[in-house]
């Protein structure tokens, strides 16, 4: 510290080195694409994995066998099949299939959405079975129809309960999407890749994507955890 104190032109050459040889910095265009990308296919698989998640868990209400049993293989199937597996399929066995090129971006998007779907299907199934029987008794009582009967009572009331499970599911699919590099899906870890093939600096740029990556799964687990917070006090009220 005295050497450099002694040569002030000196220790501004080393800051200025140190912060131009930092790959995030140069390469931040490629760290913004990627972790819009990231954030892109997350979402988009959330809302996916939510939207069909409720329609399985509806359909595994049913008391047909014919409409359940279905439903239940395809919650199973989501659940139990690991993301990098499906995502293989879904890139690599499904188009030769249907027979129709199908972009990565997609391909990994039904991967993270079935899986997603399978595990929300279970939360929203145990949200509905939560809400007191009497309610829907009473709903049936004045002349509600099945349709009307969740629309109006069990599934505003169930929704408010799952939603802490429907954020954290959120912060799981945030982090399985690093899986999406593998088929050339370029988020942020696809750029890392590519980036240490270039440059062969793998523990200066992994680490720095591990950084992104820690900061950005902490700051979505505090977002968790206020509407966590807010959803109780709703929910006493």
């Amino acid at each position: 510290m005295g050497v450099l104190s002694a040569f002030p032109h000196c220790q501004r050459e080393v800051v200025s080195l140190t912060m131009s040889d930092l790959v995030v910095i140069r390469y931040g265009h490629l760290v913004l694409k990627g972790i819009s990308v990231t954030f892109q296919i997350s979402l988009l698989a959330m809302l996916g994995g939510v939207v069909f998640g409720l329609l399985a868990a509806l359909l595994r209400l049913s008391k047909r066998k014919a409409i359940s049993a279905p439903a239940a293989t395809f919650i199973e199937l989501g659940r139990n099949t690991p993301a990098f597996v499906s995502m293989m399929w879904f890139t690599f066995v499904l188009p030769q299939v249907v027979g129709i090129r199908i972009p990565a971006f997609w391909t990994a998007w039904m991967a993270l959405a079935l899986q997603t779907s399978g595990y929300l299907a279970e939360v929203f199934r145990a949200g509905i079975e939560a809400i007191e029987r009497e309610q829907r008794l009473a709903a049936r009582a004045v002349g509600m129809t099945y349709a009307q009967e969740m629309r109006r009572i069990v599934l505003p009331q169930a929704l408010r309960v799952v939603i802490p499970d429907i954020m954290n599911q959120f912060v799981v699919v945030f982090k399985t999407s690093t899986l999406v590099s593998v088929v050339a899906v370029p988020d942020l870890m696809y750029h890392a890749h590519r980036l240490v093939s270039q440059l062969f600096k793998p523990t200066e740029i992994y680490t720095s994507v591990a950084a992104i990556y820690i900061l950005s799964v902490t700051v979505l687990a505090l977002l968790v955890r206020l509407i966590e917070r807010r959803a109780r006090r709703y929910l006493i009220r």
